[in-house]
């Protein structure tokens, strides 16, 4: 569980540098249909590290 934890907290990571990019220049990230707001990489932000923290929570009520 530790080990996928620490990837959905990489990918958050990932999502939340990318969005930041996206704010400050001030324009959607292109995508082949819409452009995606620095506000939906910042909401997949927050549900990756809640998903991580429920995994780490969960791995510790295991043991």
């Amino acid at each position: 569980m530790k080990k996928v934890a620490g990837l959905i907290i990489a990918v958050g990571a990932v999502s939340f540098v990318v969005g930041i990019v996206s704010r400050i220049l001030v324009m959607p990230f292109p995508t082949r249909a819409y452009g995606l707001e620095a506000s939906a990489f910042m909401r997949f932000t927050d549900t990756c590290l809640l998903t991580s923290i429920a995994l780490l929570l969960l791995d510790k009520s295991n043991k």
